[in-house]
């Protein structure tokens, strides 16, 4: 009985030093929360133009269908080729495209989008290409090249800005995931100011619904809030 009283003790003595050390390992923080409940964040923003197309190249973490519901799903990386054109006769036409990164290419076809304004095809293997840095267009005899420039500010992402807003709405996002009620997703986007601004912006969301949302409106360079809204 002894052996077995002195085998046994040990054991339950690294047990109980087991539990108490992960009860002792890192909270995280309440911005790392709200990281885990981001359900869209704009990754990357590639444009390009000339007097055939404006090009855009929109990069995204996200769910793989979004939907403002103030769950998280499965988060996947996606990404949309969208062409301009500055002649409607490019709307009937298909084009072959290939991207091109510091490690490897992708390539495929790219036409008129549902809306018929513009074309545009998901691209879903981007992250092979690496370092994205050209776009190549073809269409019969004629071929196009794009040098393509990442627009996200790369020293106020898409991470700075969620944490600008935060910030601002620290008094009412704190006590709702303190006490695990906070029942919203994180939505954050860049978004253009007008064609005469040439200006970007963090737009940042706290969604429940569609009709219930903590919204604001960041400037990358001042690192500032210019506008919020509260949907209720």
């Amino acid at each position: 009985m002894k052996k077995l009283f002195k085998f046994i003790l040990p054991i339950a003595i690294l047990a109980v030093v087991l539990v108490a050390c992960a009860g002792c390992g890192e909270q995280k923080t309440n911005l790392e929360k709200l990281v885990d409940r981001t359900s869209y964040m704009q990754e990357g923003l590639y444009t390009a133009a000339d007097d055939n197309f404006d090009v855009t190249l929109s990069v995204i973490n996200q769910e793989e269908h979004f939907i403002a519901d103030g769950k998280v799903g499965g988060i996947m990386l996606l990404s949309t080729l969208t062409l301009t054109p500055h002649s409607t006769d490019s709307l009937s036409k298909t084009y072959e495209y290939t991207l091109t990164g510091d490690v490897s290419s992708v390539s495929g076809t790219v036409s008129k989008s549902r809306l018929g304004i513009n074309l545009a095809c998901k691209i879903t293997d981007i992250s092979s290409v690496g370092k994205i840095q050209s776009l190549t267009l073809k269409e019969g005899e004629t071929s196009i090249e794009y040098q393509l420039t990442d627009i996200c500010p790369a020293e106020f992402g898409a991470q700075n800005a969620l944490e600008v807003a935060y910030t601002h709405f620290q008094q009412k996002i704190d006590p709702a995931l303190d006490d695990n009620s906070f029942d919203r997703e994180c939505y954050i986007k860049l978004l253009g100011q007008g064609e005469n601004d040439g200006k970007y912006y963090w737009y940042v969301s706290f969604i429940k619904d569609k009709g219930d949302y903590w919204a604001a409106v960041i400037d990358p360079e001042t690192k500032a809030v210019v506008s919020a809204r509260e949907s209720k």
